[in-house]
């Protein structure tokens, strides 16, 4: 079943063009890693897809409802998100901040987030405040809200930052376990070596466009070097393209 659908999305920023053009559609069980280097638009894409930001030419279905100021508050009851957290809520502590997260996605607050809590091993209490933990608390505590209101897409942007290996181990298995679920997990990340071992798809984004989606397998099987040595390649060929020209 198809989760997300993204057609020739376009964002212009301050007359510099941030997506040229990016498609791609994601299924049900699916994790996808979107991969490429600094500053090619991805971070711009997800908040796109989460109506943060709003293309100027293209479109995003999600679970066959386009992506618009009307469908956005009901379709976000759909995904969860992990983003930095911003400094202006450190002040804030855990409890507040998943009465805040129910509050701005109108549901009913409920207690089942400290059974997350402990699955996530970040062992605290709800009054600590948020500038009082580490970055992968943070990281950990993102995940828990996520996942708190029980949505069928998932969306990370970085999500092993600040993560020891124990940590990355622990995510990733609830990952895994998540997509065998049916839930679709789209990620954002430069730790490559990190997303070898259980994404089942990837997308490289250069210069504001995504390219072809490609299994992960398909791409082990193809590369020697693996993950990295496909993302040297591509980065390579559109540095040619570009001196060519």
């Amino acid at each position: 079943m198809k989760r997300i659908q993204i057609s020739n999305i376009q964002k212009t920023v301050n007359n510099q063009p941030i997506i040229k053009s990016a498609s791609f559609e994601l299924f049900e069980g699916e994790i996808c890693a979107l991969i490429g280097p600094n500053g090619v638009g991805k971070t711009t894409l997800l908040k796109c897809l989460l109506g943060l930001v709003r293309p100027d030419q293209g479109s995003i279905t999600i679970h066959d409802q386009l992506l618009s100021k009307s469908s956005r508050p009901k379709l976000l009851k759909e995904i969860g998100v992990v983003f930095p957290i911003p400094e202006s809520l450190y002040s804030k502590t855990i409890s507040e901040l998943f009465s805040e997260h129910f509050h701005y996605l109108q549901i009913e607050k409920n207690e089942s987030y400290h059974t997350l809590l402990q699955k996530l091993e970040l062992d605290v209490a709800t009054a600590t405040k948020i500038g009082d933990l580490s970055l992968g608390m943070k990281q950990r505590l993102q995940l828990a809200m996520a996942l708190s209101h029980h949505p069928s897409i998932l969306i990370l942007d970085e999500p092993f930052n600040g993560l020891d290996v124990d940590g990355i181990n622990l995510i990733k298995k609830i990952l895994t376990d998540l997509s065998k679920k049916g839930k679709c997990i789209l990620i954002a990340s430069h730790s490559l070596s990190e997303l070898e071992d259980f994404v089942s798809s990837v997308v490289f984004m250069l210069n504001g466009e995504t390219h072809e989606k490609k299994s992960l397998h398909d791409i082990m099987k193809k590369y020697q070097g693996g993950l990295r040595e496909y993302y040297q390649m591509l980065k390579g060929a559109e540095c040619k393209i570009e001196k060519e020209f």
